[in-house]
């Protein structure tokens, strides 16, 4: 019997990814809080505006480069506050943890055949204390403490390793960058509304897959087949 071929229109879930990565920081883990302490605790040292509770939703609607001219973070000095906004989140992991439901979903879909994949900001030793040696080996390939603004050529290089072809590749996360950093390296795109940045927004980078809550992530798995 000849099967005919996906059809162009076909739904998010019948697409079949051969390849999920997943972003970490407000995508696996719940960390801003941790985030806006770090960042209200380097302003004074670097000159950039602290981050008051009244601004949070307002700020939440701005990608990262929208986000550091509002807050008049000097360009030239971002290496240095992303450098030691890494060092202070490290030191402060152990208050950092995956969101309910999250660490079930992955291993949901790595039982089920679904490969998996990280790439992140964070530093290694982070994202593996967090999520612990059980959990992190489900991810067949990490890509850590990647620069703020270049995931595209990371996750282009992460498919290359793979073997696998970007097109077949849904890069999951929970900010404008990613979604522009999965567009950019022509891979689909798997938007999430419990991090930083509402779902509303995300709707920007015309996601393939939303997921409303952390334990839809195991429902990727139907995509990935």
């Amino acid at each position: 019997m000849t099967v005919a071929p996906p059809s162009p229109h076909a739904s998010a879930l019948d697409r079949p990814w051969d390849l999920v990565a997943f972003d970490f920081d407000g995508t696996l883990v719940d960390s801003f809080a941790l985030f806006l302490e770090v960042h209200n605790e380097l302003a004074p040292h670097h000159g950039f505006a602290r981050i008051e509770p009244g601004q949070v939703e307002t700020l939440r609607q701005l990608d990262a480069r929208a986000l550091v001219r509002h807050l008049q973070v000097p360009g030239w000095r971002l290496p240095l506050i992303v450098h030691q906004a890494r060092r202070l989140m490290a030191a402060r992991r152990t208050r950092v943890a995956p969101f309910p439901g999250v660490v079930e979903a992955l291993r949901e879909l790595h039982a089920g055949g679904t490969r998996l994949a990280l790439l992140t900001s964070n530093a290694r030793a982070t994202c593996e204390q967090v999520l612990g040696p059980r959990d992190w080996a489900l991810f067949e390939d990490t890509v850590c403490g990647v620069s703020l603004f270049g995931k595209a050529a990371k996750l282009a290089r992460l498919a290359r390793r793979a073997g696998v072809a970007p097109q077949r590749v849904l890069y999951v996360g929970d900010q404008l960058g990613d979604g522009e950093a999965a567009r950019a390296s022509g891979m689909g795109f798997g938007a999430v509304g419990w991090g930083y940045m509402p779902l509303s927004s995300l709707e920007a980078c015309n996601p393939q897959v939303r997921r409303q809550q952390p334990t839809d992530l195991a429902q990727l798995g139907a995509a990935a087949r």
